[in-house]
């Protein structure tokens, strides 16, 4: 359609559009894609993929990023998950006091239980990608 065909108000509306900036140029959308994208990100990593397989797949998409900001991004959101998964874990133990032993019980048990329910626990990548291929 050519311009000179639009009415004023039509016109007016293609110059807001044209204004308009992408999703992309906002402060913070790169960190909250990759943070939504997480959980499939760990899934591509876990069969072989490369960060900048993954970079060049979402530029294509028309969101563009590059494969550094994909790692980094990445990586910090991993992070968060793995502290916020400690801190989970551990607020009892550090609000209580420590355990006093019954006479006649070595100090060795109580730590070898806690490292034992400690070793037993999944690792936070494996449990990420169980969790994307049970939704399938």
């Amino acid at each position: 359609m050519n311009q000179s065909e639009l009415s004023p108000l039509e016109k007016a509306i293609a110059r807001k559009i044209d204004k308009t900036k992408g999703k992309a140029d906002r402060p913070g959308y790169l960190r909250k894609l990759v943070a939504k994208l997480h959980l499939r990100i760990e899934a591509a990593l876990a069969r072989g993929c490369e960060y900048d397989d993954l970079a060049q797949s979402i530029t294509e998409t028309g969101v563009k990023i590059s494969t550094a900001t994909l790692k980094q991004y990445h990586t910090e959101y991993r992070r968060q998950l793995e502290k916020g998964t400690e801190d989970e874990s551990q607020p009892a133990d550090s609000i209580l006091p420590p355990e006093q032993p019954v006479k006649g019980e070595k100090i060795s048990q109580t730590k070898t239980k806690t490292q034992d329910k400690n070793s037993h626990s999944p690792s936070l990548k494996q449990s990420a990608v169980d969790k994307l291929f049970a939704q399938k």
